[in-house]
Protein backbone atom coordinates (compact mmCIF):
# COMPACT_ATOMS: atom_id res chain seq x y z
CA UNK A 1 0.00 0.00 0.00
CA UNK A 2 1.52 3.21 -0.88
CA UNK A 3 0.71 6.15 1.26
CA UNK A 4 0.71 9.66 -0.12
CA UNK A 5 0.44 12.31 2.69
CA UNK A 6 -1.29 15.53 1.56
CA UNK A 7 -2.64 18.44 3.26
CA UNK A 8 -5.91 17.27 2.39
CA UNK A 9 -5.46 13.96 3.94
CA UNK A 10 -4.13 16.24 7.08
CA UNK A 11 -6.94 17.75 6.92
CA UNK A 12 -9.78 15.18 6.82
CA UNK A 13 -7.70 13.17 9.64
CA UNK A 14 -8.15 16.68 11.89
CA UNK A 15 -11.81 16.49 10.70
CA UNK A 16 -12.21 13.37 11.89
CA UNK A 17 -10.55 13.61 15.27
CA UNK A 18 -12.13 16.98 16.15
CA UNK A 19 -16.05 15.00 15.32
CA UNK A 20 -14.86 11.98 17.26
CA UNK A 21 -13.96 14.06 19.78
CA UNK A 22 -16.95 15.74 19.55
CA UNK A 23 -18.86 12.40 20.35
CA UNK A 24 -16.81 11.63 23.39
CA UNK A 25 -17.30 14.67 25.00
CA UNK A 26 -21.50 14.96 24.00
CA UNK A 27 -23.00 17.97 22.93
CA UNK A 28 -22.57 20.43 25.94
CA UNK A 29 -18.90 20.19 25.72
CA UNK A 30 -18.62 20.94 21.96
CA UNK A 31 -20.65 23.81 22.47
CA UNK A 32 -18.09 24.91 25.16
CA UNK A 33 -15.45 23.94 22.54
CA UNK A 34 -16.71 26.33 19.59
CA UNK A 35 -17.12 29.18 22.24
CA UNK A 36 -13.68 28.69 23.55
CA UNK A 37 -12.73 28.60 20.01
CA UNK A 38 -13.98 32.33 18.83
CA UNK A 39 -12.49 33.60 22.40
CA UNK A 40 -9.21 31.29 21.78
CA UNK A 41 -8.65 32.93 18.07
CA UNK A 42 -9.25 36.68 19.20
CA UNK A 43 -6.62 36.25 21.84
CA UNK A 44 -3.64 34.26 20.03
CA UNK A 45 -4.64 36.48 16.73
CA UNK A 46 -3.94 39.23 19.30
CA UNK A 47 -1.15 38.36 21.59
CA UNK A 48 0.25 37.81 17.87
CA UNK A 49 0.27 40.54 16.78
CA UNK A 50 1.27 42.43 19.76
CA UNK A 51 4.44 39.62 19.57
CA UNK A 52 4.92 40.66 15.84
CA UNK A 53 4.92 44.36 16.82
CA UNK A 54 7.48 43.87 20.09
CA UNK A 55 9.43 41.02 20.16
CA UNK A 56 10.07 39.82 16.50
CA UNK A 57 12.21 42.75 15.27
CA UNK A 58 14.75 42.88 18.29
CA UNK A 59 18.07 41.13 17.79
CA UNK A 60 17.67 38.89 20.76
CA UNK A 61 14.90 37.13 18.91
CA UNK A 62 16.41 36.99 15.62
CA UNK A 63 19.17 35.25 17.46
CA UNK A 64 16.89 32.94 19.21
CA UNK A 65 15.16 32.18 15.97
CA UNK A 66 18.26 31.04 14.18
CA UNK A 67 19.03 29.08 16.85
CA UNK A 68 16.00 26.62 16.99
CA UNK A 69 16.24 26.89 13.17
CA UNK A 70 12.55 28.16 13.15
CA UNK A 71 13.51 30.24 9.96
CA UNK A 72 11.89 33.97 9.46
CA UNK A 73 10.31 36.12 11.77
CA UNK A 74 6.78 35.73 10.13
CA UNK A 75 7.28 31.97 10.74
CA UNK A 76 7.69 32.97 13.95
CA UNK A 77 4.80 34.67 14.20
CA UNK A 78 2.61 31.72 12.75
CA UNK A 79 3.67 29.25 15.16
CA UNK A 80 2.68 31.40 17.97
CA UNK A 81 -0.40 32.15 16.85
CA UNK A 82 -1.07 28.40 16.25
CA UNK A 83 0.61 27.37 19.39
CA UNK A 84 -1.26 30.24 21.86
CA UNK A 85 -4.88 29.00 19.66
CA UNK A 86 -4.31 25.29 20.36
CA UNK A 87 -3.53 25.86 24.23
CA UNK A 88 -6.29 28.51 24.70
CA UNK A 89 -8.87 25.63 23.48
CA UNK A 90 -7.53 23.15 24.99
CA UNK A 91 -7.44 25.24 28.36
CA UNK A 92 -11.31 26.18 28.24
CA UNK A 93 -12.75 22.98 27.07
CA UNK A 94 -10.64 21.57 30.16
CA UNK A 95 -10.88 24.18 32.54
CA UNK A 96 -13.78 26.55 31.42
CA UNK A 97 -15.37 27.65 34.17
CA UNK A 98 -18.92 28.07 31.82
CA UNK A 99 -21.41 25.40 31.25
CA UNK A 100 -23.93 24.72 28.46
CA UNK A 101 -27.20 22.82 29.40
CA UNK A 102 -28.61 21.74 26.05
CA UNK A 103 -29.65 18.53 26.37
CA UNK A 104 -32.85 17.33 25.66
CA UNK A 105 -35.15 14.20 24.69
CA UNK A 106 -35.12 14.05 21.20
CA UNK A 107 -34.81 11.07 19.48
CA UNK A 108 -30.58 9.53 19.79
CA UNK A 109 -30.71 9.58 16.06
CA UNK A 110 -31.68 13.59 15.99
CA UNK A 111 -29.12 14.21 18.79
CA UNK A 112 -26.03 11.73 17.15
CA UNK A 113 -26.93 14.43 13.95
CA UNK A 114 -26.52 18.06 16.36
CA UNK A 115 -23.43 16.40 17.80
CA UNK A 116 -21.96 15.36 14.17
CA UNK A 117 -23.30 18.66 12.65
CA UNK A 118 -21.44 20.47 16.13
CA UNK A 119 -18.04 18.32 15.40
CA UNK A 120 -18.01 19.31 11.63
CA UNK A 121 -18.55 23.14 12.54
CA UNK A 122 -15.99 22.67 15.57
CA UNK A 123 -13.12 21.14 13.41
CA UNK A 124 -13.70 23.79 10.78
CA UNK A 125 -13.98 27.06 12.80
CA UNK A 126 -10.20 25.81 14.11
CA UNK A 127 -8.99 24.96 10.80
CA UNK A 128 -9.54 28.03 9.42
CA UNK A 129 -8.25 29.45 12.05
CA UNK A 130 -4.53 28.02 11.90
CA UNK A 131 -4.83 28.47 8.18
CA UNK A 132 -5.48 32.14 8.34
CA UNK A 133 -2.73 32.35 10.97
CA UNK A 134 -0.43 30.07 9.02
CA UNK A 135 -1.17 32.41 6.11
CA UNK A 136 -0.08 35.50 8.01
CA UNK A 137 -3.26 36.90 7.86
CA UNK A 138 -4.65 38.43 10.97
CA UNK A 139 -8.40 38.32 11.97
CA UNK A 140 -7.91 42.01 13.62
CA UNK A 141 -5.50 43.82 11.73
CA UNK A 142 -5.93 44.02 7.70
CA UNK A 143 -3.06 42.48 6.08
CA UNK A 144 -2.32 42.21 2.48
CA UNK A 145 0.04 38.75 1.94
CA UNK A 146 2.42 39.12 -0.65
CA UNK A 147 4.02 36.23 -1.01
CA UNK A 148 1.46 33.64 0.70
CA UNK A 149 3.21 30.78 2.17
CA UNK A 150 0.22 28.98 1.80
CA UNK A 151 -0.16 29.80 -2.23
CA UNK A 152 1.45 26.62 -3.55
CA UNK A 153 -0.57 24.31 -0.78
CA UNK A 154 -3.97 26.48 -1.87
CA UNK A 155 -3.30 25.35 -5.59
CA UNK A 156 -2.67 21.77 -4.67
CA UNK A 157 -4.99 20.78 -2.25
CA UNK A 158 -9.11 21.13 -2.32
CA UNK A 159 -9.75 21.15 1.15
CA UNK A 160 -7.63 23.70 1.65
CA UNK A 161 -8.81 25.62 -1.31
CA UNK A 162 -12.50 24.73 0.96
CA UNK A 163 -11.09 25.97 3.91
CA UNK A 164 -9.74 29.57 2.97
CA UNK A 165 -12.43 30.10 0.39
CA UNK A 166 -15.41 29.86 2.83
CA UNK A 167 -13.98 30.91 5.99
CA UNK A 168 -16.34 33.82 6.67
CA UNK A 169 -18.73 30.82 6.32
CA UNK A 170 -16.71 28.46 8.98
CA UNK A 171 -16.63 31.55 11.06
CA UNK A 172 -20.16 32.66 11.32
CA UNK A 173 -22.18 29.02 11.30
CA UNK A 174 -20.79 28.06 14.79
CA UNK A 175 -21.47 31.43 16.02
CA UNK A 176 -25.13 31.19 14.20
CA UNK A 177 -25.85 27.67 15.61
CA UNK A 178 -25.12 28.46 19.48
CA UNK A 179 -27.98 31.22 18.73
CA UNK A 180 -30.00 28.44 17.26
CA UNK A 181 -29.50 25.91 20.08
CA UNK A 182 -30.04 28.29 22.32
CA UNK A 183 -33.59 29.57 20.95
CA UNK A 184 -34.80 25.90 20.01
CA UNK A 185 -33.46 24.07 23.76
CA UNK A 186 -36.16 22.20 25.27
CA UNK A 187 -35.44 23.12 28.68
Amino acid sequence: MNLNLSWDLFILVFFGVIVAYSFIIGRNQTLKVITGTYVAILCSDALGNLFAKYFVSSNQFLKLLSLFSIGDADQAVAFFKVFILIALVVIIAVRGTFDYDADDERPMPMRMGMNLILGVMSAGLMMSAMLIFVSGGSLIIDTALANNPLSEIYNTSRFVRIMVDYANFWFFIPGLSLVFVSIFSKK
